[in-house]
């Protein structure tokens, strides 16, 4: 016969302990992959900030090469071509552009 003092009782602690430990893994992987977002998006942030210094770079030699087509094709007929065709007007920065007429109905 059994003896009943021999039976195996086990703790009520080991299921708290067991739900804890893996509530800590879950917490602890969530965590990481925050940390990789974070620093995913600070190297992001970085690269938006050189391609748009680039891009004002590139706007200000654009102009620069527009202002002097302009300039050229007063005296070159290829470069007043050019400006014909592709519609370049260079307006000085303290001018307003010419008022358009209202469309007559």
């Amino acid at each position: 016969m059994m003896n009943p003092t021999s039976e195996k009782t086990f703790s009520a602690f080991l299921p708290v302990t067991l739900i804890a430990l893996a509530s800590i893994m879950l917490l602890s992987w969530n965590l990481m992959i925050v940390i990789s977002q974070h620093s995913n998006g600070l190297r992001i942030s970085a690269q938006q900030d050189v391609q748009l210094e680039q891009a004002a770079q590139t706007e200000v030699k654009l102009k620069q090469m527009m202002t002097d087509l302009v300039s050229l094709s007063k005296e070159d007929t290829d470069a007043a071509a050019i400006v014909k065709r592709y519609g370049i007007v260079f307006n000085s920065p303290g001018a307003k552009p010419a008022a358009e007429k209202p469309a007559s109905k």
